[in-house]
C-alpha cells in the first residue's frame, strides 16, 4: 500500500483525499494533516459544473441532498454588469443534452446576423429561476466553502487519518521531498505527497518550481470579503460580476447569505481606497456598511509551470491562481486531481506521467488566462486600471480581437481540452461588443458550403427555441427547499 501525505484540509485538500482514496480504493493510506487554528476563508464560493461532476463521480451524492445539507444554491451562469458602461451580458452554462446540436459552426453564425441571437444556449438570463426537473440541464453551485469542505470530510473522514499539527521543516534536496518534521508528530515520510497548504505552498517551495507570473496582464492581487445576510423570497441563480474603476465585485448568493467581495490592484489602487470605495457600494446595493477591520486577502496572479516536481504535487492555491472571474478555482483543482489518477494509474509514478500531467496543467493555466484576458478586452480608458488594462492586451488578444473584427469564431478553433466551449467565448465577445455583423456576414460568404452551414446553424438555433419553448422554468426557491428535484 503506498502512503500519500496531503498538506491542508481545505476545499482542494479534502477533494484530493477524496478522489485518491476512492479511485485506488485499497492501494493507498492517505494521511491528511491540518492546522485547526487557521480556517477557510469562506466568503461564499462560485464554482463550475466540474464541481458536481466530483460530488456524483467521487461521494456518490445526490444533488438535491447536496443542496439541502449545505445550504448550496443552483449557479446557471454570470451576469457581468458595467464591464462596457451601464451594460450588461450573461455568460452562462445551460446547455440541455438535446441531439442535433452541434457540427463545425455554433448555432449563433446564424442567429447573430438574423437578430435572433440568444447566448447559444438554452437558458441564458440573469433570472431568480432555473429550468424545472423535465430536463437534463448543465449548471453549477454557490458554495459556503467551510460547509462544503465539511460535507466532504464527513464523507471520507473513516476511509482516511486527519491529523491535527503543523509542518516546522520540510527536508528535501531540491528535486523531491525525504520527509516532513512536524511540531507533535516529529519526522514523518510518505511515498507521495500533495501540496494543497494554499498560498503558502508550505511542501512546493522546496523544489525550486518555476513561477510564470502574469502580473502585468491580469495585475489584480488584492481582494476584500464581506458576508451580507439577507431574507431573499426570491434567490438569484447566478453569480454577478460588477465593474468597478480600479477592478470588480463579486456577489454570490447562499440560501441565507450573500457572499461579496471588491477585487482590485495594488498598483493602482491602495488598501484604504478601495476600503473606501467597496463601503460605498456596501451601502448602496445592500444597505449596510463594511466591518470593522476588514481582511485583506493579497495574492500573487501566476502559476508554477510544473506542478508535479520529483514526488511532490501542488493542487490548487498551492500551484498558482489567475483571479476569480470564472469560478475556475475548484475546476482547476478537480482537472488536476482526475488527469493525474487517469494517467498514472499504476502509482509508479513514471517520468512519462510527471511530464504528461505538467504539459497538461500548463496548457488549463493557459486556457484559463486567456479566456480571463478576454474579459478585460473592454477598450475603457475611464480610469488608470482600465487604460492600463486596454494598453496592455497579450499577443494573444490582440490576435483575437482582430479575429472577432474580421471574421467568425468557428467552433475547431478551441481546443478539444479547452474548460470553456465556443458559446462561452462568443457569448462574452458579444457581450464586449467585439462581434460585427458585417464582419460575419463577410465571413460566411468566403466560407466553401456556405449555404449548408447556415442551414445547419439554423436548424440547430430552431431546435434550440423548440426545446427552450416546451420547457418550463421554476421558482429557484423550489429546488432549494425540496420540492423540485434537480435530476443532474
Amino acid at each position: 500500500m503506498k502512503k500519500i501525505i496531503i498538506i491542508g484540509s481545505g476545499t482542494s485538500g479534502l477533494m484530493a483525499a477524496a478522489v485518491f482514496k476512492r479511485f485506488y480504493a485499497g492501494r493507498v493510506k492517505v494521511e491528511v494533516y491540518y492546522d485547526s487554528k487557521k480556517k477557510n476563508i469562506s466568503v461564499g464560493e462560485s464554482t463550475t459544473p466540474a464541481f458536481g461532476d466530483f460530488l456524483r463521480r467521487y461521494l456518490k451524492v445526490e444533488i438535491g441532498d447536496f443542496i439541502k445539507d449545505t445550504g448550496s444554491t443552483v449557479k446557471l451562469g454570470i451576469n457581468f454588469k458595467n464591464w462596457t458602461k451601464n451594460k450588461e451580458y450573461f455568460h452562462g452554462f445551460g446547455k440541455c443534452k438535446v441531439d442535433g446540436i452541434g457540427g463545425d459552426y455554433p448555432e449563433s453564425l446564424y442567429s447573430i446576423p438574423n437578430g435572433t441571437y440568444n447566448g447559444g444556449i438554452l437558458y441564458n438570463e440573469a433570472t431568480t429561476t432555473v429550468p424545472s426537473h423535465d430536463f437534463y440541464y448543465e449548471h453549477a453551485f454557490h458554495i459556503d466553502t467551510q460547509i462544503a469542505s465539511q460535507y466532504i470530510l464527513d464523507d471520507i473522514e473513516e476511509e482516511i487519518d486527519l491529523i491535527d499539527d503543523v509542518v516546522e521543516k520540510v527536508n528535501s534536496d531540491g528535486k523531491s521531498i525525504q520527509s516532513i518534521v512536524f511540531k507533535d508528530r516529529g519526522e514523518v515520510t510518505a511515498d507521495f505527497y500533495v501540496d494543497a497548504s494554499g498560498f503558502n505552498s508550505v511542501l512546493f517551495k522546496h523544489l525550486n518550481p518555476e513561477w510564470v507570473d502574469i502580473a502585468s496582464y491580469l495585475p489584480l492581487d488584492r481582494a476584500i470579503p464581506q458576508q451580507i445576510p439577507h431574507n431573499l423570497r426570491e434567490i438569484p441563480s447566478y453569480t454577478q460580476a460588477e465593474a468597478t474603476n480600479d477592478g470588480w465585485i463579486w456577489q454570490i448568493p447562499l440560501k441565507k447569505r450573500y457572499g461579496t467581495g471588491y477585487i482590485y490592484s495594488s498598483k493602482f489602487t491602495s488598501d484604504e481606497e478601495a476600503k473606501n470605495n467597496y463601503n460605498e457600494w456596501l451601502k448602496k446595493n445592500h444597505g449596510v456598511e463594511l466591518n470593522d477591520d476588514p481582511r485583506v486577502i493579497h495574492y500573487k496572479p501566476g502559476y508554477y509551470k510544473k506542478n508535479w516536481i520529483g514526488n511532490c504535487l501542488s493542487v490548487g492555491l498551492a500551484s498558482g491562481f489567475i483571479e476569480p472571474l470564472e469560478s475556475t478555482g475548484l475546476h482547476i483543482v478537480y482537472n488536476q486531481l482526475q488527469f493525474f489518477v487517469q494517467n498514472n494509474t499504476t502509482l509508479k509514478f513514471l517520468d512519462f506521467d510527471r511530464i504528461n500531467y505538467n504539459d497538461f496543467n500548463q496548457k488549463s493555466y493557459l486556457d484559463v488566462f486567456n479566456f480571463i484576458c478576454l474579459h478585460y478586452a473592454t477598450n475603457r480608458i475611464d480610469s488608470p486600471f482600465w487604460k492600463y488594462m486596454t494598453a496592455n492586451k497579450t499577443d494573444w488578444m490582440k490576435a483575437y480581437e482582430e479575429k472577432c473584427s474580421i471574421e467568425f469564431i468557428p467552433s475547431g478553433i478551441m481546443s478539444e481540452d479547452s474548460i470553456w466551449h465556443i458559446d462561452s467565448y462568443i457569448q462574452v465577445s458579444n457581450g464586449l461588443e467585439m462581434i460585427h455583423v458585417d464582419s460575419v456576414n463577410e465571413f460566411i460568404k468566403d466560407l466553401p458550403r456556405s449555404k449548408r452551414i447556415l442551414e445547419e446553424c439554423k436548424e440547430s438555433h430552431e431546435l434550440q427555441e423548440r426545446t427552450k419553448s416546451k420547457g418550463r422554468s421554476v421558482p429557484h426557491r423550489s429546488v432549494l427547499n425540496g420540492s423540485v428535484i434537480i435530476k443532474k
